[in-house]
């Protein structure tokens, strides 16, 4: 049986030959506004339309972060946009 320590940074499990990095299961609207750079209301709304899912704790939302990650890469990425931009300018 390994032994589990608890030391200030957090959980540790002294067996173990990595350290795994614990990451968050939710984020609050102004945390996820620090992880996807768009407006607070803006990630209310998706949580609204179902676009990024979320749990209530209370009045309290929080978004799941598995939701906001695959959320973030369905964006296009710049070089997609220009390539949209400009078939979008010959086929006017």
């Amino acid at each position: 049986m390994r032994k589990t320590t608890f030391p200030a940074s957090g959980p540790t499990d002294a067996g173990a030959d990595t350290q795994a990095t614990l990451r968050p299961l939710a984020y609050t609207p102004a945390q996820a506004t620090q992880i996807v750079p768009i407006a607070e209301s803006s990630v209310r709304r998706l949580v609204r339309e179902g676009k990024l899912a979320a749990r209530y704790y209370g009045s309290a939302v929080l978004i799941d972060a598995v939701s906001l990650e695959s959320f973030w890469r369905s964006l296009p990425s710049e070089r997609q946009v220009d390539r949209e931009c400009a078939a979008n300018r010959r086929a006017a």
